[in-house]
């Protein structure tokens, strides 16, 4: 990238480069190269992004828009002949641009250069840099930007330094004899800044210099009347010290004088020595130091446990500077906090807090250092004051706090500590795969140290497995496990975690009395929370797997939902899930909660709520199921799908419809997502306890429970089922479930090859949708003609059909029912021995499928698509047909496991593999016979073709030799 590039942020932002200004359009771009260019070369995640964008409401489609914004924002670059400034750069994107480029940059390190050349008396110099990284400015940053806390933040911290880069340029200018100019441009900013004092004692001293002392003592008492009037407190130390040197006419105050230096105690670095290694933190040690070198306050942030002290005491041990470390745990006070801070430093101890802000302010002003205050979570205010207090105060120091929250301090930077890496317990690798993970890592070394055992077989590597996924990643949980080793088994530690509060509490006598039990950690953040926040913390306990905003305002319906759920995840209680607008509890912090709530009086109420929220979502979702919007409807229902099972449990035990209707209303996204069981286990729940509902309802659920049935292949089961749901529609003069169900029908007759009957059921249903005017129906009812057809070898009414119902289903915007369509026309294409037009429909229909996530579709799609590769010789077909029969195995779907088992056993003659294919085509009748449906008419000559050249193989190696 061209060194012309200047990216000007002080002011109306500007991208200026060899050819020209680029030209930016609207907020959004101006905020993605705020937050990209304040650090040039620097990668921001793409949740960082959203975040500045969109701050605590993101839409859901955040991640997404986010690109279609940076596409575009790149377009223009290109245009502008920046082509690669803004580019994808590992979690997140970075403008590739020196340093340099940035004004802001340049700006800091001009300030930064002043303050240590005046510091070190080369005043001249000073003056100069300071008056160039000034000069930089051409108005108010980030204006154009989308506001946000961010934006906000961000502001905040550039005037910070601004206003500290002018005071020093003032002290600077003050010392080569600029006071009678400086009176007149000080008198505004004390205006100003009314509650600045050391903008008061700059005024002071060059009124003094000026020869008016008197003024000068005016200065003081206005000066006086802003802090007592407004803030009720007394100025501080340095200006009732200069009040009292004027008044003495002090001769250290003219012009040439020796500057006062100040003395203390130095600074020791007062670290604590961890008696165990840090693990696999080394990404988040590197990312913090970077932090800390560049920033004045760091705030590392993160749940209880999650060894937010242990990386903070890591990377000051690094630190270039001085450091004092100050733990807070055992302070219950916030007025402590100044003096606790105070003597860390050696410092007398003060009265009042006051006093001990004013010794540290004298003790640090001209020093440089880092000051590591541990644990603020249970006095972030008192926190929040101070370091307000002793930043602008005293240019050389920076502060690095760790805490559950943040201080919400301008200038903040924040870093949220996540868990350990956890392997997934549903896919456990082997021992030695398992130590990729840093949470493995971390329980093996602990448990070395409490004098444990961990074998290295399987079920040793599923306890491990379990135990760190439970547990979070949370490295004091692992600890405390991992010191139940010396006594148990790491597969029995596994097993007991259901009560893992009571196990995990044997913890180092040492420990700080939060440490010492999962429960205590978590305790110890439950009682910082006000009364409001805990009663929302209990209630979310009745999520699983996750909520959003509008679940949480389902259980707190009142106008502060958004703000206590923003607080519960500034106090790490709440994990927000970046890019897609949903949040969670870690499942230790969950655990927790559900105790809480199991006690709360309003636990029914909660759940009740609960379901339904989760009723009102899905009854809405139905009626988009099959049209445009079906995927992102679909994929919000698949994000809740634990809360489904939450739901459900709670309501079937209830006196009402709430089970059967939710149950119902869950149907149609079980059966496109292909969860067959758990559709069918909900539907049976609540037809046995919902014998008094409404007849369409109770009709609804028994076609729906057909429905899944049948996707299983349970073909006894579903016929009955069927025929009890169209008794009911025909009741009712219901055409349209009459006809859903004869199409149903229709289908098991198909699949059971009993093709004259199955032809018969879905014309009378596609005569019955036409008279109804049922546009879906229509669509649905000429795809399942078309299928009976062409499994006959009736290729051109199967095509007529299909080619119909793929116009009505596109102009009806169902994505999957156009793909169901384009499904048929391919199998046609293909028996008809036209590949190319096959390939063609079937790879549309796989896409489409697999962008809306029907796995039924996609299995389908390559069954077909492994047929034609095979028919055209192509070395992938075998793949294809190999993960067409894996999807249909996790859906239950043992009659298209058939087809695809004999189309490997064909594959695997092809290959003279012959005793392979014949253990595929043994398993293959074993299904059919179990489902009783024989292969269909277009796939007998291929079966009959392998099972003769199995036959033949036989005969030829029963041959003598």
């Amino acid at each position: 990238m061209s060194a012309n590039i200047d990216i000007r942020l002080l002011g109306p932002l500007e991208i200026a480069a060899s050819r020209g200004p680029v030209v930016l359009h609207g907020s959004v771009q101006r905020t993605l190269v705020a937050r990209l260019g304040v650090r040039p070369g620097e990668t921001v995640s793409r949740e960082a992004l959203v975040d500045a964008l969109w701050d605590e409401l993101p839409p859901r489609t955040a991640t997404k828009t986010l690109h279609s914004h940076l596409a575009r924002l790149r377009h223009q670059l290109q245009d502008a002949s920046l082509a690669g400034l803004i580019a994808a750069q590992g979690p997140g994107y970075a403008l590739l641009a020196p340093a340099e480029a940035a004004d802001v940059v340049r700006f800091e390190a001009m300030v930064d250069r002043g303050r240590e050349a005046l510091a070190g008396g080369a005043t001249e110099t000073a003056v100069e840099l300071l008056r160039q990284a000034l000069g930089l400015w051409r108005g108010d940053p980030l204006v154009e930007c989308r506001p946000g806390e961010w934006v906000r933040a961000e502001a905040a911290h550039l005037a910070e330094i601004r206003l500290a880069a002018t005071e020093n340029l003032i002290s600077a200018r003050l010392r080569v004899g600029e006071h009678l100019q400086l009176v007149g441009e000080l008198e505004p900013l004390v205006i100003r800044y009314p509650f600045r004092e050391r903008v008061w004692e700059l005024l002071m001293l060059a009124l003094y210099r000026s020869g008016r002392q008197a003024d000068a003592l005016a200065a003081f008492q206005r000066a006086r009347t802003a802090l007592v009037d407004e803030l009720g407190i007394e100025p501080g130390r340095e200006l009732h010290r200069l009040e009292a040197a004027i008044l003495a006419a002090d001769p250290t105050l003219e012009l040439n004088a020796p500057r006062r230096t100040t003395t203390g105690t130095p600074v020791c670095r007062r670290l604590p020595v961890p008696l165990t290694s840090l693990i696999d933190r080394e990404a988040d040690k590197a990312a913090l130091g970077d932090l800390a070198a560049g920033r004045r306050l760091v705030t590392l942030i993160g749940p209880g446990g999650c060894g937010k002290t242990r990386l903070a005491i890591a990377v000051a041990a690094e630190h270039s500077e001085a450091v004092c470390f100050v733990d807070l745990t055992p302070l219950a006070k916030p007025e402590l906090v100044p003096q606790a801070v105070a003597e860390a430093f050696g410092l007398r101890a003060q009265a009042a807090g006051r006093g001990a802000v004013d010794s540290l302010v004298d003790h640090l002003h001209d020093r440089s250092l880092l000051l590591v205050l541990d644990n603020c979570e249970h006095l972030v205010d008192a926190c929040a004051h101070l370091v307000s207090a002793l930043l602008p105060a005293c240019p050389g120091l920076r502060v690095l706090a760790t805490s559950r929250e943040t201080l919400r301090v301008p200038g903040e930077a924040v870093y949220t500590l996540q868990p350990l890496a956890t392997p997934d317990p549903k896919a456990v690798p082997a021992y030695d795969e398992l130590l990729h993970y840093d949470s493995v890592r971390l329980f093996v070394e602990r448990t070395r140290d409490a004098g444990g055992q961990i074998g290295t077989d399987g079920a040793t590597a599923q306890g491990l497995a379990t135990i760190c996924a439970q547990l979070d990643g949370l490295p004091l949980a692992l600890e405390l496990a991992a010191a139940l080793t010396a006594a148990l088994p790491v597969p029995r530690i596994a097993e007991q975690l259901t009560g893992r509060f009571p196990a995990l509490c044997s913890g180092s006598r040492t420990a700080r009395p939060q440490h010492r039990a999962m429960r205590t950690a978590i305790r110890w953040s439950y009682d910082l929370l006000d009364d409001d926040e805990r009663a929302l913390f209990r209630r979310l306990a009745v999520f699983v797997g996750g909520f959003d905003l509008p679940g949480v305002e389902a259980l707190w319906p009142r106008a502060d939902a958004v703000e206590l759920l923003g607080r519960l995840v500034d106090k790490s209680l709440v994990v927000r899930e970046w890019g897609n607008a949903r949040y969670r509890l870690l499942d230790t912090i969950h655990r927790f909660a559900a105790e809480q709530l199991a006690d709360d009086e309003k636990c029914a109420d909660v759940r009740q709520r609960h379901a339904e929220f989760y009723l009102a979502l899905t009854e809405q979702a139905q009626e988009h199921l099959d049209g445009a919007d079906a995927v992102e409807w679909l994929d919000r229902l698949t994000a809740e799908h634990e809360n489904f099972r939450a739901a459900m449990a709670w309501a079937v035990a209830q006196p009402n419809s709430t089970a059967l209707r939710l149950s119902v209303a869950l149907t149609r996204y079980c059966q496109l997502r292909g969860h067959y069981r758990d559709g069918r286990r909900w539907l049976a729940a609540a037809l046995d306890r919902g014998a008094h509902t409404p007849l369409i309802l109770r009709g609804n659920a028994l076609y729906g429970s057909a429905v899944l049935t049948f996707l299983q292949c349970d073909y006894d089961a579903a016929v009955p089922l069927a025929k009890q749901a169209m008794a009911m529609y025909e009741s009712l003069n219901d055409l349209e479930g009459t006809a859903r169900t004869r199409t149903l029908l229709g289908s098991i007759w198909r699949e059971q090859a009993d093709y004259p009957r199955a032809m018969e059921f879905h014309r009378r249903a596609l005569d019955t949708f036409r008279e109804a005017g049922d546009a879906r129906g229509i669509a649905e009812a000429l795809q399942r003609c078309a299928f009976s057809a062409w499994l006959q070898g009736d290729f051109d009414p199967a095509q007529q059909w299909a080619q119909e119902s793929l116009q009505r289903m596109r102009h009806l915007g169902d994505a999957e029912g156009a793909a169901g369509a384009l499904l048929h026309l391919g199998a046609i294409a293909h028996y008809r021995g036209d590949q190319a037009q096959a390939l063609r429909l079937l790879s549309e229909a796989r896409q489409t499928s697999e962008r809306t996530g029907c796995p039924e579709g996609i299995a389908w799609a390559l069954n077909l698509l492994g047929l034609v590769h095979r028919a055209t010789g192509s070395a992938s077909a075998t793949a294809l047909l190999q993960q067409s029969l894996a999807v249909h195995r996790k859906l239950g779907d043992r009659w298209r496991m058939a087809s695809v088992l004999e189309a490997l056993a064909a594959l695997a003659c092809d290959e003279r593999r012959w005793e392979h294919a014949a253990q595929l085509l043994d398993e293959a009748a074993t299904l059919r016979a179990a489902i009783n449906s024989p292969v269909p008419p277009c796939e007998r000559p291929s079966h009959e073709r392998t099972r003769a050249a199995l036959a033949t193989a036989e005969q030829i190696a029963a041959l003598p030799h």
